[in-house]
């Protein structure tokens, strides 16, 4: 094996079988007519034994081309993939999806555009009408909510990674990853190009329009401030309305001469205990945040390596 290929592409792979050898043999076809050096890394992410029986006959047949790493668990696709970039041994790393819905001939979409524009990081994105409806909406959902959240753009898990990118991306270590959003941390020179998207060729997909819309969550809570802006406003506005009823209920008091009503009391008692409640659910969740860094919990264990 190349001791340093120019390529490491990196394949997350979790529960998938049929479509290993036909992605391994696009990405030779299509790195091999780029007169390219590569490695396959495919890090199993604790999916069935099947895969990881598929994985070794693989490298079996191709052992100068194919580096395995069987992980602990399952720890999800961003921390495998951290894992790959950790462990390659490439200058460059591309990353790709296992189940065949980017065919492996639209890497050379991203060497060309990299090529021409010096990105640090190149994103294959899909066309907004490739994917079911569902998925389309709750995709671009997220992309919106995290946009007009944080000002930064969500890419995609068909990417092309720098050489001096990936050494920044190898030593990340937070809870919750996602490492498309730790990418605006280190460069603005971010490239985009539209890429094939072909249908799912085994299993379905994880992603569905709520885990979409739960991850859309997550990318705020974990990779903004924004909750917390949107609480000090909100604590400044029902502040200046609490006070503006005091101020009412006095002048109805005393110049009026009325007897404040029962209901607007407790009207105004449950709004603004409600919105406490609100306010302290979003410091938990920020303060569980500072608890998971304190103890460092781990991205990723990896069980077994084959080099």
């Amino acid at each position: 094996m190349n001791q340093n290929p120019d390529i490491t592409v990196v394949v997350p792979v979790y529960n998938s079988v049929e479509t290993l050898e036909p992605l391994f043999n696009g990405i030779e076809r299509c790195l091999s007519a780029e007169s390219k050096t590569f490695e396959v890394l495919f890090v199993e992410d604790g999916s069935s034994e099947e895969s990881w029986k598929e994985l070794q006959r693989l490298k079996g047949l191709h052992s100068d081309s194919i580096r395995l790493i069987r992980l602990a668990r399952n720890y999800g696709q961003n921390a495998a993939t951290v894992c790959g970039i950790a462990n390659s041994k490439g200058a460059a790393v591309i990353t790709i999806d296992d189940d065949l819905q980017t065919p492996p001939a639209e890497i050379s979409k991203l060497l060309k555009h990299q090529k021409s524009t010096d990105s640090d990081i190149v994103f294959g994105i899909t066309s907004s009408q490739s994917n079911p409806f569902f998925k389309r909406a709750g995709s671009n959902l997220m992309k919106r909510v995290f946009l007009w959240a944080d000002g930064a753009e969500i890419g995609s898990s068909f990417r092309y990674i720098s050489p001096q990118l990936k050494e920044q991306l190898a030593v990340q270590s937070y809870d919750q990853l996602f490492l498309n959003q730790v990418v605006h941390w280190y460069t603005e020179r971010i490239g985009k190009v539209v890429v094939e998207h072909e249908s799912r060729k085994e299993g379905k997909s994880g992603y569905s329009f709520l885990n979409l819309i739960g991850m859309a969550l997550r990318l705020i809570i974990f990779y903004t401030d924004f909750p917390l802006r949107m609480m000090s406003i909100s604590g400044i506005l029902i502040a200046m309305v609490c006070f503006g009823i005091g101020i009412f209920f006095i002048y109805e008091r005393i110049v009026i001469g009325t007897e404040p009503g029962f209901a607007s009391i407790v009207t105004a008692i449950f709004f603004t205990t409600g919105i406490i409640m609100i306010c302290l659910s979003i410091l938990g969740t920020y303060i569980s945040r500072i608890y998971a860094d304190r103890i460092k919990k781990p991205v990723y264990a990896i069980k077994t390596i084959v080099q």
